[in-house]
């Protein structure tokens, strides 16, 4: 069977990490004190509503396309620096040409970033990963 993607939004609370899946026909969310932790316990939830649903021997529902699913991760802008708390928010926002202190709003949930907002700080984030990536040492 092909398999389906489906977006699962990862969002950072005062305890840990939140992860729903964007498909309102599959209500799936999960918590963990980290990321990994919260996309382990989403992969579990997953497998026991598949289990569940075998068990009782009911039609597996389109949603769930019999297992199949491929996740894509999606970050909100908290959740990446929470995550990644190396990143200094003031110094990567000077980097990306961002004022600091709006940065920082975005990164506190009190501002809501624009999609042209959310593209600079993503190619900003890819751009820092392949810099990285020409480190040698």
């Amino acid at each position: 069977m092909k398999s389906k993607t489906v977006n699962a939004i990862i969002e950072a609370s005062s305890t840990g990490f939140g992860i729903y899946a964007e498909d309102e026909n599959l209500p799936l969310n999960s918590y963990g004190k980290t990321i990994p932790e919260a996309k382990e316990n989403f992969d579990i939830l997953l497998k026991e509503m598949l289990a569940y649903y075998k068990q009782e021997r009911k039609s597996i529902p389109p949603a769930y396309n019999k297992g199949n699913l491929i996740f894509n991760y999606k970050y909100d802008i908290a959740s990446i620096f929470q995550h990644f708390g190396m990143l200094d928010v003031s110094n990567f926002a000077r980097k990306i040409g961002m004022n600091p202190s709006l940065l920082r709003q975005y990164k506190t949930n009190k501002t809501v970033a624009s999609a042209k907002q959310k593209q600079k700080i993503e190619k900003g984030l890819h751009d820092l990963g392949r810099e990285l990536l020409n480190i040698h040492l």
